[in-house]
């Protein structure tokens, strides 16, 4: 696997403030409760704050999918101390009305199936509010995990079994999931993180992270992950893996848990089971061996989302957006034969990201990607406790309404 395009410096400070999808994955390692930038699903992803068999009851404070996963996050039991909203710029304070028919848009069910809203859950942090999540239109929960997280550092799991996961402060899982159905959001569940091992904490094939343990163990994760749908009325399972790809081992256990889950859910009764996957942009470019596992497994797929703030590559940036663009195009025409609606737009709203995504310039980014291609598949957004009152969700929300929903 070729290098990262970051220096080991702007890697960690986009550790620290990322979430777990969001900038980058948190190594758990931080004793810091506050959501300063110092260190975090690292440079890649947010890290799920999940907690293992063996966990306490504390919850990491890594950040979600797409960063290295906020060290910044709360103790279990403890309120978020994070108050500030990072946008800048307009935000309408009123809501999008998103009851309305999708089925009388030009596109369909665009609205949903679509130009999507998706925000990650941060479920060691306090649970999101109903003016967030009346934008939304998935919610994914982060994270799934096999460690422990302790203020000095994650105790992974060498059996490699997932532990408890919570809801959010104040909610089990299954009571957040029925918040989040009653407000007509699919939820997903998001396994792994920053937290679980990152491409920015080591030499592939010289350290030792949590996925290390899972590489032989693909058929139980998708017992496990598979029990987790079912038992928490889950609409899915997203994969947020950002670790090492150097060798046939680390491939074909990325290709072989999405295969299985694909086959497990599948096999559930009642409606279809969503899949998906949220890995950093940099490891997706043609000829990378994550572009690759899309490309074999791209059926098993309902759709992707890049972190498109983790590589280098500000989409506000006009030499940035051009370079995202090119992995766009590679990705829809390619694996998705041209199907963009299947391509989701990463953001991070968290402090320390790079960039730090902000209304109104976020939605004029949406904007330039429906010129490229009109079925676009919307925009996720790491995380949610950076979001006050649906400001970062409701721009988009409205807009995809009103373009492609039929007002």
């Amino acid at each position: 696997m070729r290098t990262p395009r970051f220096s080991p410096t702007t890697l960690l400070v986009h550790l620290v403030g990322c979430g777990a999808i969001g900038c980058g994955a948190s190594d758990g390692a931080s004793t810091s409760t506050t959501i300063v930038t110092t260190a975090d699903p690292s440079s890649a992803s947010s890290e799920p704050q999940g907690s293992s068999s063996a966990s306490t009851g504390a919850t990491p404070t890594t950040g979600g999918a797409g960063t290295t996963g906020s060290t910044g996050g709360t103790l279990p039991g403890t309120a978020s101390d994070s108050t500030a909203d990072p946008l800048t710029g307009t935000a309408s304070d009123t809501a999008a009305d998103t009851t309305g028919d999708a089925t009388t848009g030009p596109s369909g069910e665009a609205c949903v199936d679509d130009h999507r809203v998706i925000a990650y859950v941060a479920n060691w942090q306090d649970c999101p509010t109903p003016a967030q999540y009346e934008n939304w239109s998935h919610a994914m929960i982060a994270f799934a995990v096999t460690y422990m997280w302790t203020p000095n550092g994650n105790i992974c799991d060498p059996a490699c079994q997932i532990g408890p996961v919570a809801g959010c402060n104040g909610k089990s899982l299954a009571e957040l999931v029925a918040d989040l159905h009653a407000a007509d959001v699919k939820v997903l569940l998001s396994f792994g993180g920053a937290g679980m091992g990152g491409l920015w904490e080591g030499t592939c094939g010289a350290m030792t992270k949590c996925w290390d343990a899972c590489v032989d163990k693909t058929d139980q994760l998708v017992d496990s992950l598979t029990n987790l749908v079912v038992d928490n009325d889950l609409d899915g399972i997203d994969i947020d893996y950002e670790y090492c790809l150097h060798d046939a081992p680390h491939v074909d256990f990325v290709g072989d848990l999405t295969a299985g889950l694909r086959t497990a859910l599948d096999a559930l009764p009642g409606e279809h089971k969503l899949l998906t996957h949220a890995p950093m942009d940099h490891t997706l470019d043609a000829g990378d061996p994550y572009f690759a596992i899309v490309d074999e497994h791209a059926d098993a797929l309902d759709f992707l989302m890049p972190q498109y703030y983790n590589g280098g590559m500000s989409p506000f940036d006009p030499a940035g957006l051009a370079a995202i663009e090119q992995n766009y195009r590679a990705l829809v025409d390619g694996p998705f034969a041209g199907d963009a609606s299947r391509l989701v737009f990463g953001h991070c709203i968290e402090p320390g990201c790079a960039p730090v995504s902000s209304q109104p310039a976020a939605l004029e980014v949406s904007k330039t990607v429906e010129s490229w291609y009109p079925n676009d598949g919307g925009v996720f957004f790491w995380a949610h406790p950076y979001e006050t009152d649906g400001a970062f969700s409701a721009p988009f929300r409205q807009h995809f309404d009103a373009e492609f929903c039929g007002g």
